[in-house]
């Protein structure tokens, strides 16, 4: 394998120029992956509304009026995290606010409810196990699909740091 080396001499044009772009990179990485962590989970968003029928969390938020129950979800949880830089890499994760969002995305048991008696206990013969529920993977196959679009990531990142630079 050949390695090629490249030195500039001097205070060019051309060198200031790299020199800035060197400096702007940090800046310009960060900036296009929020702007694709913030399309993946529009993305994401669209495929769960048509993949993920009835599957919402009743949670209870306190307004200054009264508590009211509000439905968060699945397809409304994905938000774009933040940029975190590993060593000489750059990566921003696309996270779920959605509590059940493992349940539907790696499977889970399917128990019948626990009723109660009228003292309160538990009866006898519920909360029985029913059958396993199958993940439906949908963010994986997502991603999967998405990792062909590299590249053109790549070269986004590129022509953005050459136009923060002002090499456009």
């Amino acid at each position: 394998m050949s390695s090629m080396e490249c030195e500039i001499i001097g205070k060019g044009f051309l060198s200031e120029n790299l020199e800035k772009a060197a400096k702007q990179f940090p800046h310009s990485t960060e900036k296009v992956l929020k702007k694709e962590a913030r399309n993946i989970a529009k993305d994401l968003k669209k495929r769960v509304q048509q993949e993920a029928k009835g599957h919402h969390y009743h949670g209870k938020v306190a307004s200054d009026e009264e508590t009211e129950i509000i439905k968060n979800r699945l397809e409304n949880s994905f938000r774009q995290g933040k940029v975190v830089k590993n060593g000489s890499g750059y990566s921003v994760a696309v996270t779920s606010k959605a509590p059940h969002y493992h349940f539907y995305e790696d499977g889970h048991a399917l128990v019948s409810h626990r009723r109660k008696s009228k003292n309160g206990k538990a009866k006898a013969g519920t909360g029985k196990y029913i059958k396993d529920v199958p993940g439906r993977k949908t963010v994986a196959r997502y991603m999967a699909q998405r990792s062909e679009y590299s590249e053109l990531i790549g070269q986004e990142l590129l022509n953005e740091i050459l136009k923060d630079a002002g090499l456009d």
